[in-house]
């Protein structure tokens, strides 16, 4: 083979390789910009002070003004530590459900002005069983606002209905 065929060959070949690399980077690339964006857990924005028997606790919680159907991200990944604080527009006497949650919950119905009316625990149900819904928890009260916390976090805490409950944003959160 003559200077000027290995020379072309030469060219050919690095000219494949360009294209092949290029070809690979774009698509990676497009692997890439079209992967769904990753779910962070969002932060609790607000705390809740719980005063009952002299005692005042603090719980960081999230809270849903005018909730949509029970299934919010954040109730699906709560922590031990936290909670998600529901806040009604108009009173209600539904029946709660565990439907989408992992974990079982506590649930504090509560008036307008944050008073404990009742304590329920709500068993996770992240899936309805085949042919048949969710278990319903009828608090037998009427509320305005509902702390849902990890199971046995009112009972280790001894907080029961009669508790005071109120609300504030957190700090760096104005």
């Amino acid at each position: 083979m003559s200077r000027t065929g290995q020379i072309r060959g030469y060219g050919l070949g690095l000219v494949a390789l360009a294209v092949a690399l290029s070809t690979a980077g774009y698509f990676f690339a497009g692997q890439i910009l079209n992967r769904p964006p990753e779910r962070t857990q969002p932060t609790p924005r607000n705390v809740v002070t719980v005063s009952s028997a002299g005692r005042t606790l603090e719980l960081p919680v999230y809270r849903i003004n005018e909730p949509r159907p029970l299934g919010a991200f954040p109730r699906q990944n709560l922590l031990a530590n936290q909670g998600i604080l529901y806040r009604f527009p108009r009173a209600q006497d539904d029946a709660w459900t565990g439907l989408g949650l992992k974990t079982a919950t506590s649930v504090a119905f509560m008036d307008s002005r944050g008073k404990i009316l009742a304590i329920l625990e709500v068993e996770p149900c992240p899936a309805p069983p085949q042919g048949r819904g969710c278990p319903s928890y009828a608090p037998g009260v009427v509320y305005r606002q509902v702390l849902e916390v990890r199971q046995g976090w009112f009972a280790q805490n001894r907080v029961g209905p009669g508790a005071q409950v109120s609300v504030k944003l957190l700090e760096g959160n104005r």
